[in-house]
């Protein structure tokens, strides 16, 4: 039995951005067997109509820790020096194992009502944690922190998250990723150990940097020119590695990164709450990997990579001084296929292409943010929301079906989190 979406127009992401109109995908085994119009149906085939519906990629997110959404709402506007020395929030303390598996379940779950397939997901005690991830259908690439002070426990971590799922993206939807927390709580030599784990085992290394000055002050005081010279000591400055934050940056470090190919995981909406300071994403376009993620909810509430976009767009242009950088096509590259790019997955998944995983997203035509359709991907990045989302599925498995969760009930989600007692609410 095929799963064939049918009528549809479709936004495929591959190299030559084309826009398709009344054509069908056939899905077989989790994999896109075809694209055409009129492909043949079976009376065993299930059919999805979308013929009022605009298909795309699935979402990629390319720098989050999910299993933190509880902290939504618990630091609003606090100031840079709040942040210095650790990123912790008032009350975490009092937040258990319990508490963040929940905290992951409704996240998954949110990610996939808002049209995210894959997500890059790194915290302490992730092998603990992946097994939630997996159990919702996402896509994902995981790591269990590093840092100096807890290296052998999160090595183990890492350990065991390699012989459960392995680093290799065509055997397994949650693979493995070596992930250092960030330049300032990792030593040169804890650095060095990464980079030679993940050459080995075939890993990205996904970690913090230059994500605050405090971070590039401890950096230099190791001797270190910057970050980036850091990372070349390490062995690190390579395409295979995925920075997130890259804020603070010198500028005669910019054209030594690009030159590098290091990998960005821009999360524009984090950086101006927290540091009120982004990256020229104009001078890394088109050079190095460039993804967009969301951060952790301390600092970017929303889970919604659309409006993650439209951010990165609209305050790249007046970073650029110019109304024609970051165009429509950049901007939806980089929250599908570049995103997959970033993570070493685009050969599997990020278009919608003959022989790739069926990642993919359904939005309706018949919201009125999604009319008139003259500009189909001008309409996803400057007008569409989550509630546009009608469909989506991972690997041909369909996750969220006219707008309500497959595997999980809303509203069941939140009555768990009154029950636990978050934010107060009556249960």
């Amino acid at each position: 039995m095929a799963l064939i979406l049918t009528h549809a127009a479709i936004l495929t992401m591959d190299a030559a951005h084309r826009i398709l109109r009344g054509h069908d995908i056939r899905i077989e085994n989790g994999v896109i067997a075809a694209i055409g119009p009129g492909l043949a149906v079976t009376p065993a085939d299930e059919v999805i109509d979308c013929r009022h519906a605009l298909v795309t990629p699935g979402l990629v997110n390319v720098h989050t820790h999910a299993a933190t959404a509880l902290f939504r709402g618990l630091a609003e506007d606090l100031p840079r020096d709040f942040w210095a020395g650790a990123y912790r929030v008032p009350g975490q303390e009092r937040f258990t194992e319990a508490d963040y598996a929940l905290s992951l379940r409704a996240a998954c779950a949110e990610f996939l009502l808002n049209g995210v397939t894959c997500i890059a997901d790194r915290l302490a005690g992730m092998d603990r944690l992946a097994p939630v991830i997996e159990e919702s259908g996402m896509r994902a690439v995981v790591g269990s922190t590093l840092t100096d002070a807890r290296a052998a426990e999160a090595w183990a971590e890492t350990d065991r998250l390699l012989a459960r799922y392995g680093s290799d993206p065509a055997r397994s939807r949650i693979t493995t990723a070596i992930a250092p927390h960030a330049l300032d709580s990792c030593s040169d030599a804890l650095l060095a150990e990464v980079a030679r784990r993940a050459e080995r085992e075939g890993a990205r290394v996904v970690l913090h940097v230059a994500q605050s000055a405090p971070e590039v002050a401890a950096v230099r005081a190791r001797g270190h020119a910057g970050a980036l010279a850091c990372l070349r000591r390490a062995g690190l400055a390579s395409p295979r590695t995925v920075a997130a934050h890259a804020i603070y940056l010198e500028e005669s470090e910019i054209e030594g990164w690009c030159e590098d190919g290091i990998a960005i995981a821009h999360c524009p909406a984090s950086n101006l709450k927290i540091e009120a300071r982004t990256i020229p994403l104009h001078r890394y376009v088109g050079r190095v990997p460039v993804g967009l993620g969301t951060d952790w909810t301390a600092s970017d509430n929303a889970m919604d990579m659309i409006w993650e976009a439209r951010l990165a767009a609209l305050v790249g242009k007046q970073s650029a001084g110019d109304p024609t950088a970051l165009p429509v096509a950049t901007m939806l590259r980089m929250m599908t296929v570049d995103g997959a790019r970033v993570l070493g997955l685009d050969p599997h998944i990020g278009s919608v292409e003959v022989g790739k995983r069926a990642d993919l997203v359904t939005w309706s035509l018949d919201r009125l943010e999604m009319a008139p359709a003259h500009d189909l991907g001008a309409n996803l990045l400057y007008s569409a929301s989550p509630r546009s989302v009608r469909d989506v599925m991972v690997d041909g498995t369909v996750l969220v079906r006219d707008g309500r969760l497959v595997r999980e009930e809303e509203a069941a989600l939140v009555a768990a989190m009154r029950r636990a007692g978050w934010g107060g609410l009556p249960a």
